[in-house]
Formats: C-alpha cells, sequence, structure tokens
C-alpha cells in the first residue's frame, strides 16, 4: 500500500512539475496535429475513393 501511494505520488510530483510541463505540452500539441492531419487525409481518401 505504501509502495502504490509512493509510485503515485511521484508520478503525480513528475507531470505536474514546472520543468516538464511545457515539454509535455508541446508534445501532446504536436501529436495531436499529426494525428489530426492523419485523421483528416484518411476522411479525404475514402470520400473520394467512394465516388
Amino acid at each position: 500500500m505504501i509502495d502504490e501511494r509512493l509510485t503515485t505520488g511521484v508520478a503525480a510530483a513528475a507531470t505536474t512539475n514546472v520543468l516538464w510541463l511545457p515539454y509535455i505540452q508541446d508534445g501532446a500539441s504536436l501529436t495531436l496535429t499529426v494525428l489530426g492531419i492523419v485523421w483528416l487525409a484518411v476522411q479525404i481518401y475514402y470520400k473520394v475513393r467512394g465516388k
């Protein structure tokens, strides 16, 4: 039980640490942008292919 609390605390501190936050936000933003472009390309492909 103490191990779970300790690892949860460390994980929470790591994800909310001021030093890491900008890198996490930049990475998430880039990943979501790429996924959005891929999803749009897939939709366009199936729309064109269907006609």
